[in-house]
Protein backbone atom coordinates (compact mmCIF):
# COMPACT_ATOMS: atom_id res chain seq x y z
CA UNK A 1 0.00 0.00 0.00
CA UNK A 2 0.85 3.57 -0.72
CA UNK A 3 2.03 6.02 2.54
CA UNK A 4 -1.47 7.51 2.07
CA UNK A 5 -3.02 4.31 2.90
CA UNK A 6 -5.45 3.50 5.85
CA UNK A 7 -2.96 1.26 7.69
CA UNK A 8 -0.31 4.19 7.76
CA UNK A 9 -2.46 6.80 8.67
CA UNK A 10 -3.91 4.95 11.63
CA UNK A 11 -0.03 4.30 12.86
CA UNK A 12 0.77 7.69 12.24
CA UNK A 13 -2.27 9.17 14.32
CA UNK A 14 -1.08 6.33 17.08
CA UNK A 15 2.14 8.07 17.07
CA UNK A 16 0.99 11.21 17.19
CA UNK A 17 -0.82 10.28 20.12
CA UNK A 18 2.07 9.19 22.12
CA UNK A 19 3.90 11.95 21.39
CA UNK A 20 1.16 14.14 22.77
CA UNK A 21 0.87 11.85 25.62
CA UNK A 22 4.54 11.87 26.42
CA UNK A 23 5.03 15.74 25.91
CA UNK A 24 2.18 16.52 27.81
CA UNK A 25 3.30 14.32 30.80
CA UNK A 26 6.96 16.06 30.78
CA UNK A 27 4.97 19.64 30.61
CA UNK A 28 2.88 18.49 33.70
CA UNK A 29 5.83 17.20 35.72
CA UNK A 30 7.24 20.38 34.50
CA UNK A 31 5.24 22.52 35.84
CA UNK A 32 4.45 20.07 38.99
CA UNK A 33 7.98 20.72 39.83
CA UNK A 34 8.14 24.25 39.31
CA UNK A 35 4.40 24.84 41.46
CA UNK A 36 5.98 23.16 43.91
CA UNK A 37 9.47 24.51 44.17
CA UNK A 38 8.55 28.24 43.47
CA UNK A 39 4.83 28.22 45.28
CA UNK A 40 4.25 25.03 47.85
CA UNK A 41 7.62 25.27 49.29
CA UNK A 42 8.54 28.94 49.30
CA UNK A 43 5.12 29.37 50.97
CA UNK A 44 6.06 26.72 53.40
CA UNK A 45 9.49 28.50 54.14
CA UNK A 46 7.76 31.98 54.69
CA UNK A 47 5.03 30.75 56.72
CA UNK A 48 7.58 28.68 58.64
CA UNK A 49 9.91 32.04 59.42
CA UNK A 50 6.79 33.87 60.96
CA UNK A 51 6.13 31.01 62.75
CA UNK A 52 9.37 31.20 64.29
CA UNK A 53 9.32 34.90 65.46
CA UNK A 54 6.96 34.36 66.57
CA UNK A 55 7.85 31.79 69.10
CA UNK A 56 11.30 33.80 69.20
CA UNK A 57 9.21 36.24 70.65
CA UNK A 58 7.73 34.68 73.83
CA UNK A 59 10.58 32.64 74.08
CA UNK A 60 14.26 34.26 73.49
CA UNK A 61 15.68 31.13 74.04
CA UNK A 62 13.53 29.51 71.51
CA UNK A 63 15.73 26.75 69.67
CA UNK A 64 16.04 27.11 65.64
CA UNK A 65 14.19 24.99 63.46
CA UNK A 66 16.13 21.85 63.59
CA UNK A 67 13.96 18.76 61.73
CA UNK A 68 14.31 15.93 58.75
CA UNK A 69 14.11 18.21 56.09
CA UNK A 70 14.49 21.95 57.35
CA UNK A 71 17.69 23.33 59.25
CA UNK A 72 17.90 26.95 61.06
CA UNK A 73 20.39 29.47 61.68
CA UNK A 74 20.20 32.32 63.37
CA UNK A 75 22.57 35.53 64.02
CA UNK A 76 21.60 38.21 66.53
CA UNK A 77 22.90 40.20 70.04
CA UNK A 78 22.31 36.83 72.04
CA UNK A 79 22.84 34.07 69.17
CA UNK A 80 25.66 33.70 66.57
CA UNK A 81 25.76 30.08 65.17
CA UNK A 82 28.09 29.68 62.29
CA UNK A 83 26.89 30.59 59.24
CA UNK A 84 28.70 29.39 55.98
CA UNK A 85 30.67 32.21 54.40
CA UNK A 86 28.69 31.54 50.93
CA UNK A 87 25.01 32.26 52.90
CA UNK A 88 26.48 35.14 54.66
CA UNK A 89 27.12 37.07 51.46
CA UNK A 90 23.16 36.38 49.95
CA UNK A 91 20.19 38.44 49.97
CA UNK A 92 17.22 38.18 52.25
CA UNK A 93 14.38 36.25 50.30
CA UNK A 94 13.82 32.96 48.86
CA UNK A 95 16.61 31.38 46.50
CA UNK A 96 19.05 28.65 45.69
CA UNK A 97 22.62 28.40 46.86
CA UNK A 98 25.93 26.94 46.24
CA UNK A 99 26.48 24.88 49.77
CA UNK A 100 28.45 21.93 50.04
CA UNK A 101 28.98 20.73 46.62
CA UNK A 102 24.88 21.20 46.53
CA UNK A 103 22.05 23.67 45.66
CA UNK A 104 19.47 23.40 48.65
CA UNK A 105 16.38 25.95 48.50
CA UNK A 106 17.66 28.69 51.00
CA UNK A 107 14.59 31.38 52.57
CA UNK A 108 16.49 34.57 54.57
CA UNK A 109 14.83 36.93 56.54
CA UNK A 110 15.94 40.06 58.37
CA UNK A 111 14.06 41.29 61.70
CA UNK A 112 15.80 44.17 63.53
CA UNK A 113 19.33 43.06 64.13
CA UNK A 114 18.37 39.55 63.86
CA UNK A 115 18.86 36.96 61.04
CA UNK A 116 17.47 34.24 60.01
CA UNK A 117 18.60 31.59 57.76
CA UNK A 118 16.34 28.46 56.78
CA UNK A 119 17.88 25.93 54.53
CA UNK A 120 15.33 23.17 52.99
CA UNK A 121 16.87 19.51 52.21
CA UNK A 122 14.75 18.96 49.04
CA UNK A 123 16.71 15.51 47.91
CA UNK A 124 14.00 13.52 50.71
CA UNK A 125 11.18 15.35 49.51
CA UNK A 126 12.43 13.99 46.28
CA UNK A 127 12.25 11.03 46.93
CA UNK A 128 9.42 10.72 48.39
CA UNK A 129 7.91 12.22 45.18
CA UNK A 130 9.25 9.69 43.06
CA UNK A 131 8.04 7.14 45.22
CA UNK A 132 4.35 8.29 45.59
CA UNK A 133 4.11 10.29 42.23
CA UNK A 134 6.39 9.52 39.69
CA UNK A 135 5.99 5.95 39.97
CA UNK A 136 2.58 5.83 39.59
CA UNK A 137 2.30 7.95 36.69
CA UNK A 138 4.87 6.32 35.16
CA UNK A 139 2.41 3.11 35.64
CA UNK A 140 -0.45 5.00 34.28
CA UNK A 141 1.51 6.01 31.07
CA UNK A 142 2.80 2.25 30.86
CA UNK A 143 -0.98 1.62 31.03
CA UNK A 144 -1.31 4.01 28.39
CA UNK A 145 1.11 3.34 26.13
CA UNK A 146 0.26 -0.85 26.21
CA UNK A 147 -3.38 -0.23 25.45
CA UNK A 148 -3.02 2.27 22.74
CA UNK A 149 -0.58 -0.50 21.28
CA UNK A 150 -2.85 -3.05 21.43
CA UNK A 151 -5.49 -0.76 20.00
CA UNK A 152 -3.35 0.34 17.10
CA UNK A 153 -2.57 -3.38 16.37
CA UNK A 154 -6.00 -4.92 16.31
CA UNK A 155 -7.12 -2.12 13.96
CA UNK A 156 -4.74 -3.13 11.56
CA UNK A 157 -5.83 -6.62 11.91
CA UNK A 158 -9.12 -5.51 11.34
CA UNK A 159 -8.36 -3.45 8.29
CA UNK A 160 -6.03 -5.96 6.71
CA UNK A 161 -8.31 -7.67 4.48
CA UNK A 162 -9.50 -4.16 3.50
CA UNK A 163 -5.86 -3.08 2.54
CA UNK A 164 -5.65 -6.01 0.51
CA UNK A 165 -8.81 -5.77 -1.05
CA UNK A 166 -7.83 -2.69 -2.47
CA UNK A 167 -4.46 -3.78 -3.24
CA UNK A 168 -5.83 -6.74 -5.70
CA UNK A 169 -8.37 -3.98 -7.16
CA UNK A 170 -5.67 -1.44 -7.82
CA UNK A 171 -3.68 -3.94 -9.92
CA UNK A 172 -6.71 -5.13 -12.07
CA UNK A 173 -6.56 -4.63 -15.53
CA UNK A 174 -9.79 -2.53 -15.85
CA UNK A 175 -8.99 -1.53 -19.39
CA UNK A 176 -9.66 -5.37 -20.56
CA UNK A 177 -13.22 -6.62 -19.25
CA UNK A 178 -11.80 -10.19 -20.74
CA UNK A 179 -9.59 -10.30 -17.77
CA UNK A 180 -11.22 -7.87 -15.47
CA UNK A 181 -12.04 -10.36 -13.06
CA UNK A 182 -9.77 -9.79 -9.86
CA UNK A 183 -8.43 -12.90 -7.84
CA UNK A 184 -9.74 -12.28 -4.23
CA UNK A 185 -9.43 -15.75 -2.97
CA UNK A 186 -6.33 -14.99 -0.97
CA UNK A 187 -8.04 -12.37 0.95
CA UNK A 188 -8.41 -13.54 4.70
CA UNK A 189 -11.20 -11.91 6.16
CA UNK A 190 -13.61 -12.99 8.78
CA UNK A 191 -16.82 -14.99 8.09
CA UNK A 192 -20.00 -12.02 8.29
CA UNK A 193 -17.64 -9.18 8.41
CA UNK A 194 -18.00 -6.39 6.64
CA UNK A 195 -15.44 -6.93 4.32
CA UNK A 196 -16.02 -10.68 3.43
CA UNK A 197 -19.46 -9.20 2.68
CA UNK A 198 -17.77 -6.96 -0.04
CA UNK A 199 -15.47 -9.58 -1.29
CA UNK A 200 -18.91 -11.97 -1.74
CA UNK A 201 -20.44 -9.10 -3.73
CA UNK A 202 -17.43 -8.16 -5.71
CA UNK A 203 -17.22 -11.63 -6.92
CA UNK A 204 -20.34 -11.66 -7.82
CA UNK A 205 -20.45 -8.59 -9.64
CA UNK A 206 -17.66 -9.78 -11.51
CA UNK A 207 -19.10 -13.08 -12.17
CA UNK A 208 -21.80 -11.03 -13.91
CA UNK A 209 -19.98 -8.40 -15.95
CA UNK A 210 -17.46 -11.39 -17.49
CA UNK A 211 -20.69 -13.43 -18.41
CA UNK A 212 -22.43 -10.17 -19.83
CA UNK A 213 -19.55 -8.87 -21.69
CA UNK A 214 -18.87 -12.46 -23.39
CA UNK A 215 -22.54 -12.56 -24.64
CA UNK A 216 -22.49 -9.40 -26.04
CA UNK A 217 -19.03 -10.74 -27.74
CA UNK A 218 -21.00 -13.73 -28.71
CA UNK A 219 -24.11 -11.49 -29.93
CA UNK A 220 -21.65 -9.64 -32.03
CA UNK A 221 -19.49 -12.10 -34.02
CA UNK A 222 -22.79 -14.30 -34.73
CA UNK A 223 -25.00 -11.33 -35.34
CA UNK A 224 -22.33 -9.77 -37.70
CA UNK A 225 -21.86 -13.85 -39.56
CA UNK A 226 -25.27 -14.16 -40.26
CA UNK A 227 -25.91 -10.91 -41.90
CA UNK A 228 -23.48 -10.66 -44.29
CA UNK A 229 -25.18 -13.91 -46.41
CA UNK A 230 -28.93 -12.13 -46.76
CA UNK A 231 -26.74 -9.10 -47.91
CA UNK A 232 -24.16 -10.92 -50.26
CA UNK A 233 -27.68 -12.17 -51.50
CA UNK A 234 -29.44 -8.69 -51.95
CA UNK A 235 -26.45 -7.69 -53.42
CA UNK A 236 -26.67 -10.26 -56.17
CA UNK A 237 -30.16 -9.43 -57.05
CA UNK A 238 -28.99 -5.41 -57.25
CA UNK A 239 -26.76 -6.32 -59.81
CA UNK A 240 -29.15 -8.59 -61.26
CA UNK A 241 -31.68 -5.98 -61.57
CA UNK A 242 -28.99 -3.50 -62.76
CA UNK A 243 -28.07 -5.91 -65.95
CA UNK A 244 -31.84 -6.39 -66.79
CA UNK A 245 -33.22 -2.56 -66.26
CA UNK A 246 -29.86 -0.86 -66.32
CA UNK A 247 -28.57 1.35 -63.73
CA UNK A 248 -31.04 3.57 -62.02
CA UNK A 249 -29.85 6.39 -59.44
CA UNK A 250 -32.74 4.38 -57.02
CA UNK A 251 -30.63 1.14 -57.69
CA UNK A 252 -27.25 2.93 -57.12
CA UNK A 253 -28.72 4.41 -53.46
CA UNK A 254 -29.43 1.00 -52.76
CA UNK A 255 -25.78 -0.27 -53.70
CA UNK A 256 -24.60 2.54 -51.64
CA UNK A 257 -26.99 1.48 -48.13
CA UNK A 258 -26.05 -2.23 -49.02
CA UNK A 259 -21.80 -1.10 -48.71
CA UNK A 260 -21.92 0.57 -45.70
CA UNK A 261 -24.00 -2.00 -44.04
CA UNK A 262 -21.49 -4.58 -45.19
CA UNK A 263 -18.71 -1.98 -43.72
CA UNK A 264 -20.36 -2.11 -40.60
CA UNK A 265 -20.88 -5.63 -40.26
CA UNK A 266 -17.27 -5.93 -40.92
CA UNK A 267 -16.03 -2.83 -38.62
CA UNK A 268 -18.09 -4.91 -35.69
CA UNK A 269 -16.71 -8.36 -36.93
CA UNK A 270 -13.12 -7.39 -36.62
CA UNK A 271 -13.89 -5.34 -32.95
CA UNK A 272 -15.11 -8.49 -31.73
CA UNK A 273 -12.15 -10.72 -32.74
CA UNK A 274 -9.89 -7.84 -31.30
CA UNK A 275 -11.64 -7.35 -28.08
CA UNK A 276 -11.32 -11.68 -27.60
CA UNK A 277 -7.76 -11.55 -28.73
CA UNK A 278 -5.65 -8.48 -28.34
CA UNK A 279 -4.03 -8.34 -31.30
CA UNK A 280 -0.10 -7.68 -31.26
CA UNK A 281 0.97 -3.73 -31.54
CA UNK A 282 3.49 -2.55 -34.22
CA UNK A 283 4.66 0.40 -35.92
CA UNK A 284 2.42 1.65 -38.49
CA UNK A 285 3.21 4.20 -40.99
CA UNK A 286 -0.06 6.59 -41.09
CA UNK A 287 0.62 8.29 -44.23
CA UNK A 288 0.70 4.44 -45.55
CA UNK A 289 -2.55 3.64 -44.23
CA UNK A 290 -3.89 7.14 -45.43
CA UNK A 291 -3.06 6.44 -48.53
CA UNK A 292 -4.50 3.14 -48.84
CA UNK A 293 -7.71 4.19 -47.18
CA UNK A 294 -7.97 6.68 -50.04
CA UNK A 295 -7.42 4.25 -52.78
CA UNK A 296 -9.93 1.51 -51.00
CA UNK A 297 -12.62 4.33 -50.56
CA UNK A 298 -12.12 6.34 -53.77
CA UNK A 299 -14.87 4.42 -55.95
CA UNK A 300 -17.53 5.34 -52.72
CA UNK A 301 -16.77 8.91 -52.76
CA UNK A 302 -17.12 9.33 -56.49
CA UNK A 303 -20.45 8.26 -56.02
CA UNK A 304 -21.26 10.64 -53.94
CA UNK A 305 -19.36 13.27 -56.16
CA UNK A 306 -16.70 13.60 -53.16
CA UNK A 307 -13.47 14.03 -54.04
CA UNK A 308 -11.32 12.11 -51.39
CA UNK A 309 -7.66 13.30 -50.89
CA UNK A 310 -4.47 13.14 -48.71
CA UNK A 311 -2.44 15.83 -46.92
CA UNK A 312 0.92 15.15 -45.38
CA UNK A 313 2.75 17.33 -43.09
CA UNK A 314 4.96 15.40 -41.08
CA UNK A 315 5.58 11.66 -41.15
CA UNK A 316 3.80 9.89 -38.61
CA UNK A 317 4.57 6.38 -36.93
CA UNK A 318 2.00 4.62 -34.42
CA UNK A 319 2.68 1.87 -32.16
CA UNK A 320 -0.68 0.38 -31.90
CA UNK A 321 -2.46 -2.84 -33.70
CA UNK A 322 -2.46 -1.85 -37.31
CA UNK A 323 -6.61 -3.76 -37.15
CA UNK A 324 -7.84 -1.09 -34.48
CA UNK A 325 -6.08 1.67 -36.35
CA UNK A 326 -7.57 1.06 -39.78
CA UNK A 327 -10.81 0.69 -38.10
CA UNK A 328 -10.80 4.02 -36.87
CA UNK A 329 -9.66 5.63 -39.66
CA UNK A 330 -12.19 3.87 -42.26
CA UNK A 331 -15.13 4.62 -40.05
CA UNK A 332 -13.67 8.44 -39.68
CA UNK A 333 -13.02 8.64 -43.45
CA UNK A 334 -16.52 6.88 -44.20
CA UNK A 335 -18.77 9.44 -41.86
CA UNK A 336 -16.92 12.28 -43.58
CA UNK A 337 -18.06 10.83 -46.97
CA UNK A 338 -21.69 9.66 -45.98
CA UNK A 339 -22.30 12.81 -44.54
CA UNK A 340 -20.64 15.37 -46.13
CA UNK A 341 -22.64 15.94 -49.21
CA UNK A 342 -20.56 17.61 -51.74
CA UNK A 343 -17.80 18.86 -51.88
CA UNK A 344 -14.12 17.56 -50.30
CA UNK A 345 -13.25 15.25 -47.92
CA UNK A 346 -9.69 15.67 -46.71
CA UNK A 347 -7.02 13.33 -44.71
CA UNK A 348 -4.32 15.69 -42.99
CA UNK A 349 -1.41 13.44 -41.70
CA UNK A 350 0.46 16.15 -39.23
CA UNK A 351 2.55 15.71 -36.15
CA UNK A 352 1.50 13.11 -33.65
CA UNK A 353 -2.32 13.69 -35.25
CA UNK A 354 -4.72 12.43 -38.17
CA UNK A 355 -7.38 14.82 -39.40
CA UNK A 356 -10.18 14.37 -41.20
CA UNK A 357 -12.00 17.31 -42.47
CA UNK A 358 -14.75 17.53 -44.06
CA UNK A 359 -16.82 20.87 -46.19
CA UNK A 360 -20.25 19.82 -46.06
CA UNK A 361 -23.71 20.89 -43.62
CA UNK A 362 -22.05 20.54 -39.74
CA UNK A 363 -23.67 20.08 -36.88
CA UNK A 364 -24.52 22.33 -34.33
CA UNK A 365 -23.42 21.93 -30.12
CA UNK A 366 -26.83 19.93 -29.79
CA UNK A 367 -25.93 17.18 -32.47
CA UNK A 368 -21.83 17.64 -31.39
CA UNK A 369 -22.65 16.63 -27.83
CA UNK A 370 -25.12 13.69 -28.91
CA UNK A 371 -23.16 12.00 -32.04
CA UNK A 372 -20.63 9.94 -30.13
CA UNK A 373 -23.56 8.15 -28.55
CA UNK A 374 -24.50 4.55 -29.96
CA UNK A 375 -26.75 4.85 -32.60
CA UNK A 376 -27.34 8.63 -32.45
CA UNK A 377 -26.77 10.65 -35.37
CA UNK A 378 -27.34 14.50 -37.00
CA UNK A 379 -29.95 15.57 -38.16
CA UNK A 380 -28.32 16.45 -41.36
CA UNK A 381 -27.08 12.56 -41.98
CA UNK A 382 -29.45 10.30 -44.50
CA UNK A 383 -27.84 7.16 -43.95
CA UNK A 384 -25.50 5.24 -41.32
CA UNK A 385 -26.61 3.81 -38.41
CA UNK A 386 -24.64 5.80 -35.82
CA UNK A 387 -22.38 3.68 -34.62
CA UNK A 388 -19.38 4.75 -36.49
CA UNK A 389 -17.95 7.52 -34.09
CA UNK A 390 -19.12 5.46 -30.99
CA UNK A 391 -16.86 2.57 -32.41
CA UNK A 392 -13.72 5.37 -32.56
CA UNK A 393 -14.62 6.99 -29.30
CA UNK A 394 -14.64 3.18 -27.98
CA UNK A 395 -10.79 2.12 -29.80
CA UNK A 396 -9.62 5.63 -28.78
CA UNK A 397 -10.28 5.51 -25.04
CA UNK A 398 -9.18 1.38 -25.16
CA UNK A 399 -5.17 2.54 -26.47
CA UNK A 400 -5.83 6.54 -25.04
CA UNK A 401 -5.81 7.87 -28.41
CA UNK A 402 -7.11 11.50 -27.92
CA UNK A 403 -10.44 11.90 -29.90
CA UNK A 404 -11.75 15.41 -30.49
CA UNK A 405 -14.64 16.80 -33.01
CA UNK A 406 -15.51 20.16 -34.44
CA UNK A 407 -18.02 21.24 -36.31
CA UNK A 408 -20.25 24.23 -36.95
CA UNK A 409 -23.04 24.38 -39.28
CA UNK A 410 -22.69 25.18 -42.98
CA UNK A 411 -19.01 24.93 -42.36
CA UNK A 412 -18.36 21.45 -42.06
CA UNK A 413 -16.73 18.70 -39.54
CA UNK A 414 -13.75 18.32 -38.08
CA UNK A 415 -12.31 14.77 -36.58
CA UNK A 416 -9.08 14.89 -35.05
CA UNK A 417 -6.94 11.37 -33.74
CA UNK A 418 -4.30 12.78 -31.49
CA UNK A 419 -1.79 9.64 -30.53
CA UNK A 420 0.28 9.91 -27.24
Amino acid sequence: MKKTGVQQRITRVYLLQLLLISLTTVLGVWATANIIEQVLVKQALIKEAEHYWTLLDENPTQPRPNTRHLLGLLTSEKVNDDIPQVLQSLPDGYQRADLAGERPIVYLERKGDARLYLIFDEKRVSVLAFLFGILPLTGVLLVIYITSFLGWKKSRDLLSPLVQLADRLRHTPVEDPSIARPDLSGIDADTDSEVAVLVSALDAYADRLVSFVERERQFTRDASHELRTPLAVFRANLELLVSQIGDRPLIRRMEDTVEDMEATLETLLMLARTEQRQPDSEDVIVNDLAVNLMERLSPLADRKQIRLQVRQTALLTVHSPEVALTIVLTNLVRNAINYSGSGDVTILVAEKTVHVVDYGAGMDADELARILKPFERGQSQEAGHGLGLAIVQRLCERYHWHLMVTSAPGRGTEVAIRFS
